[in-house]
């Protein structure tokens, strides 16, 4: 009698004699069935590995796909917030800008607005007569014509000086009977190195009075003087005229 107990590796033969022994046979199972079935297995655990290995790999690159999405548009926003503080910087400087300007205008205006009252209504001194924003002194006595600068300078005014038509009639009027030394002398001119009559506030000659029955050439030492009709005229500085100061 014999019996048989099969395992998945091993196979148990048991054999009884007719004596009573008992006779046990143990063989090992290497049949093709198990070999494929444990290579299946074997397959399958494989591709599951290999599966699971893809997935980390997906989910790493995802996260690292992620990370730099999210860096990115951090970045974007960080930038986007520091030009943002930077546009608000350049408005504040510029409101600030256009304050100080208009405080400034303002000043200027006012100092402008001051000085203007100032000079239409200032008064003259004593002796002294007023026409347009000038004041004028018209003396008595009679000096050469460095003497009457002097005197002129020596009240924080210098010798007359005409710019218009109508301030020509005005100072006219002052020497009805007597003739003014006036600011106008010849001085050498550096650009033309020649002899010229300039004003002693160093202006040029715009307009010009001249008596036509006198020479109106410069010479060296002339300086000129209002005749009693008003007319300039030329004299040598060393002759004594009255004088005209203006400020």
């Amino acid at each position: 009698m014999s019996t048989e107990t099969v395992d998945l590796r091993v196979k148990f033969n048991r054999n009884l004699h007719q004596d009573g022994r008992e006779q046990s046979e143990v063989e090992i199972l290497e049949d093709e069935d198990q070999i494929s079935d444990h290579g299946l297995q074997q397959t399958e655990k494989q591709k599951l590995k290999n599966l699971q290995a893809k997935r980390r790999n997906c989910f790493r690159v995802l996260k690292l796909f992620l990370g730099v999405f999210y860096f990115l548009i951090l970045a974007g926003l960080m930038t986007r917030y520091i030009l943002s503080l930077e546009n608000n910087k350049m408005n504040n400087d510029y409101n600030q800008l256009r304050t100080e300007l208009s405080v400034i205008n303002k000043t200027l205006l006012d100092e402008i607005k001051e000085l203007k009252n100032k000079i239409e209504g200032k008064q003259c001194p004593e002796t002294w007569m007023r026409f347009g924003k000038s004041c004028y002194f018209k003396s008595t006595k009679g000096r050469t014509w460095a003497d009457s600068r002097s005197f002129c300078q020596f009240k924080g005014a210098d010798l007359l000086f005409i710019n218009s038509k109508e301030e020509q009639e005005f100072v006219s009027k002052l020497t009805p009977n007597q003739e003014s030394w006036i600011g106008l002398y010849v001085g050498w001119s550096l650009q033309k190195y020649e002899w010229e009559w300039e004003w002693v506030d160093g202006s040029s000659l715009t307009e010009t009075f001249w008596d036509e029955t006198f020479s109106e050439s410069p010479y060296y030492n002339n300086a000129v003087f209002l005749s009693t009709e008003g007319k300039w005229k030329r004299q040598y500085y060393s002759t004594y005229r009255t004088w005209i100061c203006e400020k």
